[in-house]
């Protein structure tokens, strides 16, 4: 993804515009409250949504964050090391689900503990950083890479997930320097790059 891309979504292009996104949408809009409390029939009611749309594009209400927070993932996140720095790819992650922080704050209020909390989300950053290390970047991941790897993707997806289920307001610049620091050094430094300021926090 190069720059023209970034500073396109930088600037407010709509990215969930396709008809398959836009249904995935409103079904992720028909969530009122914590998906352990709301059913399938109340959130195909809230979506205008039959049970047979959203099976076919969910298995399970489960499914709604995980698939969003991959699905935005792919556009910042996923970049980071490839090609654009760490700065750059948390400030406009963050931003992008901010736009959905009413989902999280009600969907997973009580969800944590489910794979979606738990599994699925750290075990997929792992998957792509160790794929930027290796393919992108070249790096030879030794025992201690993948240690810092699987114990920094559980902690990223467990803070991120904190603050988008709280009521502390949003701080996009002061949460993007709070994750740069996590970020253990050696890891930091495999996949720190140079980018031009300009694309840095635009918005």
């Amino acid at each position: 993804m190069g720059d023209c891309m970034l500073m396109d979504l930088a600037h407010g292009n709509d990215i969930f515009e396709s008809p398959d996104i836009r249904t995935k949408m409103k079904i992720l809009h028909g969530v009122n409250k914590s998906l352990d409390q709301i059913t399938i029939s109340e959130i195909c009611a809230n979506a205008g949504v039959s049970r047979q749309t959203f099976y076919r594009h969910f298995e399970s209400k489960y499914d709604i964050p995980w698939w969003h927070s991959i699905f935005c993932r792919q556009f910042y996140l996923n970049e980071i090391g490839r090609t654009i720095d760490w700065e750059t790819g948390y400030y406009h992650h963050l931003r992008l689900i901010d736009q959905e922080r009413d989902f999280y704050r009600k969907s997973i209020q009580y969800s944590i503990n489910t794979p979606f909390g738990q599994t699925v989300m750290p075990e997929n950053r792992k998957t792509v950083l160790l794929e930027t290390l290796e393919r992108y970047r070249r790096v030879s991941v030794d025992h201690n890479m993948m240690f810092l790897v699987e114990i920094f993707s559980k902690l990223e997806c467990e803070v991120l997930n904190d603050w988008f289920r709280s009521d502390q307001p949003t701080n996009l610049a002061q949460w993007t320097d709070d994750l740069v620091s996590l970020v253990p050094d050696r890891l930091f430094r495999a996949l720190q790059i140079e980018v031009p300021s300009k694309v840095r926090r635009s918005v």
